[in-house]
C-alpha cells in the first residue's frame, strides 16, 4: 500500500482519509480553534479511527465494513454535491468502484475478502497518517527529495506544518514524535490480531 499510495489504484482511499481529514478540520474550524489544535484533533482523531477500526476488523463486523464505509463516504459525496451545486466525477467514480466489488464480495459471500478488504481501509489510513507524518516533512527539507518521495504528491492530510518551529523544533523533528506514538498501538493491534 505504501508504493501504491502516489497511484491512482490508491485514489480511492486517498477519498476515504480525505473525508475523515476536511469533516474533523470543518468541525474544528467552527470552534475557532488555531491551526496547532486543529493539527493535535487531527492527528488524535485518524489514530483513533485507525485503531477502532483495527478493533472491529477482529470482530463479525468486519464483513459489513466496506459496505458501511461505501455507503457513508458516498452519502458524503451527494451531500456535498448538493451544497456545491456541482459534481465531482473523479470522486463519484474513484468511490463506486470499491462500493461495487464490496457489494460482489458480500453478495457471493466472500467473507475473506471483505476482511481483508476492512483491512485496505484501515491500513490506507494509516499510509495517510505515516506519509503525513514522515515523508511530507521529510519532501519538504529540498527539491530533489520531493521528486524521489512521489507518494507525497497526493497527500490530503496536514499535521506538521503548523507545528514546524514550535519550541524551536523541526517539522521532521514533530513528525517523528508523533508516528512514533501512531505506530506502537497500530503495531500491537495488527500483530496481536492477525488472522490464522
Amino acid at each position: 500500500m505504501l508504493f501504491l499510495w502516489g497511484t491512482l489504484i490508491a485514489e480511492p482511499f486517498h477519498i476515504f482519509a480525505r473525508y475523515i481529514a476536511s469533516s474533523v478540520t470543518y468541525v474544528i474550524g467552527k470552534t475557532g480553534a488555531g491551526d496547532i489544535i486543529t493539527s493535535l484533533v487531527l492527528y488524535l482523531a485518524f489514530v483513533c479511527v485507525i485503531v477502532l477500526m483495527l478493533k472491529l476488523a477482529r470482530t463479525k463486523i468486519s464483513i459489513y465494513m466496506p459496505c458501511a464505509i461505501s455507503v457513508i463516504f458516498i452519502a458524503m459525496l451527494v451531500a456535498r454535491s448538493f451544497v456545491r451545486h456541482s459534481v465531482d466525477y473523479k470522486d463519484s467514480i474513484c468511490l463506486a468502484i470499491p462500493a461495487i466489488v464490496g457489494l460482489v464480495f458480500y453478495l457471493i459471500k466472500f467473507e475473506t475478502g471483505l476482511k481483508w478488504f476492512t483491512d485496505v481501509y484501515t491500513y490506507s489510513l494509516a499510509i495517510a497518517l505515516l506519509n503525513a507524518l514522515l515523508f511530507v516533512p521529510l519532501s519538504r527539507l529540498n527539491g530533489v527529495v520531493d521528486k524521489i518521495l512521489y507518494i507525497t504528491n497526493y497527500n490530503d492530510i496536514n499535521i506538521t506544518e503548523s507545528l514546524g518551529g514550535l519550541a524551536g523544533i523541526p517539522e521532521l523533528v514533530w513528525g517523528l514524535f508523533f508516528t512514533a506514538f501512531a505506530v506502537f498501538p497500530v503495531i500491537y493491534l495488527a500483530t496481536s490480531g492477525r488472522r490464522k
